[in-house]
């Protein structure tokens, strides 16, 4: 029996949250952010040159980030001539504005398509120098124990931004849980949910902001997400169904101002980033964050 391609227009897919995704609102302008404690009060720094001490910023809720950062700053950085200083930044526009503008050296946060969005909405000239490390993916569920229990019209949840929802959209398409229109396939194709081609379990999707994808989980049949965006909020190995390997394209590493690319030290920032060392690490560690949540790039 061939199954029948559901139109895109008769897809049952619910819009939960119906707003922009907060940097393509652009809403955020603020010249300070208060990061960690620290006050960015001044971002006029484009054209001043780095020193050897230099800040790279994670966003506050990614821990697993966060943690491998802290091991590349203490056993990676000294072997390249710098310091590395960890930041935590907690809004997603300033992370990337910090960086443009030269408050901090890098951010060690987001892959690719996410890093796309951020320039097309705010004009960033930033440059994903160095991929790094993957996010591993997963579906969880508090109710069913696989995708074959998983009933006809389930809610799934994804997130609401557009490079998330896309990387949760290849997850499902990986899992033959759903058909994407040619072309939008890949992570280059950033497929949306008017881009599913087929839905044969007739599932509607639920958009969740990132920070709220944890808590909705009793309220949904499932949820397709990074680990480490829910890692911290304890959801757990148990709860979840399936595992994706991280698309193509989707590899998360450090970011650096375009404008400072010819900078010295941030030249031996991204060596640092690019050392092989990272990989084996990521490969061998026995730190259970790091194991469960990234993997390397050459995975």
């Amino acid at each position: 029996m061939t199954d029948q391609i559901t139109p895109t227009s008769a897809l049952d897919i619910e819009i939960e949250k119906k707003r922009r995704w907060p940097w393509i609102a652009g809403a955020a302008t603020a010249v300070a952010a208060i990061v960690g404690g620290v006050v960015y009060a001044n971002l006029a720094n484009q054209d001043k040159a780095f020193g050897t001490q230099l800040e790279v910023a994670t966003w506050s809720t990614d821990i697993a980030a966060e943690t491998l950062l802290d091991h590349i700053a203490t056993e990676i950085a000294p072997d390249h001539g710098i310091t590395i200083k960890p930041v935590k930044i907690d809004n997603l526009v300033e992370i990337n504005r910090a960086v443009d503008a030269g408050v901090v050296a890098g951010n060690f946060f987001e892959h690719q398509p996410f890093l796309n969005d951020a320039i097309a909405a705010n004009g960033f000239e930033l440059t994903l120098a160095a991929p790094t490390f993957t996010w591993d993916q997963a579906t969880y569920s508090d109710k069913y124990d696989s995708w074959d229990e998983i009933p006809n019209g389930a809610k799934i949840a994804l997130r609401d931004d557009p490079a998330g929802q896309a990387i949760a959209l290849l997850d499902l398409a990986e899992a033959s849980q759903i058909t994407l229109k040619p072309g939008k396939d890949t992570v280059e194709g950033l497929p949306q949910l008017s881009d599913i081609a087929s839905n044969p379990k007739n599932y509607t999707f639920v958009q969740v902001p990132i920070g709220q994808l944890a808590r909705s989980l009793p309220d949904v049949d499932a949820v397709v997400v990074h680990i480490s965006d829910v890692y911290a909020a304890g959801l757990t190995e148990d709860q979840i169904i399936d595992r994706h390997e991280a698309p193509k394209g989707s590899e998360g590493g450090l970011v650096v101002s375009n404008k400072h690319l010819d900078d010295e030290n941030v030249q031996k920032l991204i060596a640092t980033f690019q050392d092989p060392r990272i990989g084996e690490y990521l490969e061998t560690t026995d730190n259970a964050l790091i194991r469960d949540t990234l993997g390397p790039v050459s995975r």
